[in-house]
């Protein structure tokens, strides 16, 4: 079945990047805040020297060994969705966006909790954007639970996997614990994949590797996205980029490793340009996206299941830009194999989000999906009867066979909100306007996904106990 299938780098570039991360490890290390986390890899073969923690090439080879291949993973009600490991293509919101661009505004504002419901509503009514993502940051409740609550309303009203992260060592276990009480085998049929960043250059902080370990002793698969900045955190020039992105997130592998044989882990990233102007993180820089689709080749080397951030824009508004930036980085995360693709909905340097560009990023997904899945050449499909039949009749009429009435959804994919309209039906309306439009009629008639009412009490207990300790009433939504 002929499919486009993009790759970068050869076998032997991959390797050669690869031995060089390795030898990176070995003479540069890595710099460890936390003394316990550092204690794990210094216990087990690794070397200090000035503070930094040498990684030696057993060690990685043993624990890119032991790192699964393949993640299966379900929704919320425990379907299986896809296996992460097999280029599944898993589009879902950006995460942890601070503002929210309201329709028909030049200025974001901060978001509130009724915005995650809202966002938990659209993206459930999505057909081609496959999981959810905790996507907004809530400026309506303490700084310090901001990340657990954001949690609450995905988990209650849709069933669709769930792309998160927490901002404290703490709030971990409380996230982890609120995912529980939806399932109780959550981690045998994972529905949660949480985000761990290294701070580059070749450093973890405490938050982040102490979540690393915490998530491999639960055994919740852990996306390790490293993020070199091009010019800033890392070399301005691509190959040193990868080669530093690489090394970081192997030093990741190797900590969950030692951690729990076997613990799941996904090579993630979201490299960026810093813009040597403004010192602006551009995500969609062609600099930055040649990073990612080198290290998507790096991670078919060592076979694990791959992430990253594309189907997103730089631009502050849904405008001609947004929409270039969204469709060729989306094009690429799909024709190149990434299961795990996160961003569509997000603007402004994965700051800002809007509904609206999330709708029309929803229309795009479909588009490239339809792309990557390329075509048959079964004797059906070939149609070289039904070519012989229509000429030689001399209708020239494909329009009325039966075969073009047969095939036609299957072969065809038509976007619901783009415009393929004539001018004498067109609505006069943009493409903008349309967008907003859909999502008013998703909010009054998108279905949800409701939680038996026990589980729902009970998540509903651990969400009031957690404002309880932040000394401040909930907010119910």
């Amino acid at each position: 079945m002929p499919r486009p299938l993009l790759t970068l780098l050869s076998l032997e570039e991959a390797r050669e990047v690869h031995c060089k991360a390795i030898e990176l490890l070995e003479k540069v290390g890595v710099k460890f805040e936390d003394r316990e986390v550092a204690k794990t890899l210094l216990e087990n073969g690794a070397v200090e020297r000035d503070g930094r923690v040498l990684i030696p090439e057993e060690l990685v080879n043993e624990a890119v060994k032991l790192a699964p291949k393949r993640i299966e993973l379900y929704d919320r009600d425990g379907s299986r969705v896809a296996t992460l490991g097999e280029s599944a293509s898993i589009f879902n919101p950006g995460s942890a966006a601070i503002k929210i661009l309201d329709y028909d505004s030049l200025e974001p504002r901060s978001p509130v909790m009724e915005d995650l419901k809202r966002l938990a509503v659209i993206v459930e009514n999505m057909y081609f954007i496959d999981a959810q993502s905790t996507a907004l940051v809530p400026g309506d409740v303490p700084m310090e639970i901001r990340d657990v609550v954001r949690l609450y309303p995905i988990l209650k009203y849709s069933r669709k996997p769930i792309i998160t992260g927490s901002f404290t060592v703490e709030n971990l276990s409380i996230m982890l614990d609120l995912a529980k009480t939806v399932r109780e085998d959550a981690w045998k049929r994972p529905f949660t994949i949480f985000d761990v960043c290294p701070s580059p250059p070749l450093s973890w902080s405490t938050l982040t590797s102490r979540n690393l370990v915490d998530l491999a002793k639960a055994g919740v698969p852990a996306e390790i996205i490293s993020m070199p900045g091009l010019g800033s955190t890392s070399p301005t020039t691509i190959a040193g980029a990868l080669i530093q992105h690489h090394a970081e997130v192997l030093s990741g592998i190797v900590l969950a490793q030692l951690v729990s044989k076997n613990a799941p882990v996904i090579y993630g990233g979201s490299p960026l340009l810093a813009h040597p102007r403004y010192g602006t993180p551009v995500i969609t820089a062609p600099e930055a996206l040649l990073v990612s689709l080198a290290y998507r080749d790096l991670a078919k080397l060592i076979e694990l299941p791959v992430h990253t951030y594309m189907g997103l824009s730089d631009s502050k508004l849904v405008d001609y830009q947004a929409g270039a930036e969204s469709a060729y980085s989306s094009l690429l995360a799909a024709v190149s194999g990434f299961d795990v693709v996160s961003g569509p909905g997000m603007l402004e340097f994965e700051s800002v989000f809007s509904f609206e560009k999330l709708v029309l990023d929803n229309e795009l997904i479909g588009l490239v999906k339809r792309i990557r899945r390329g075509f048959d050449l079964s004797v059906d499909e070939l149609a070289f009867d039904v070519i012989m039949d229509t000429v030689l009749s001399k209708s020239g009429n494909f329009l009325l066979h039966p075969h073009t009435r047969r095939m036609i959804r299957r072969e065809i994919h038509l976007p619901r909100i783009w415009d393929t309209t004539p001018r004498s039906r067109w609505s006069k309306r943009s493409i903008y306007i349309e967008a907003h439009l859909e999502v008013e009629r998703l909010l009054r008639e998108g279905s949800t996904s409701p939680l038996e009412p026990e589980v729902e009490r009970r998540l509903d207990a651990l969400y009031i106990e957690v404002f309880k300790k932040a000394g401040v009433k909930p907010i119910f939504i």
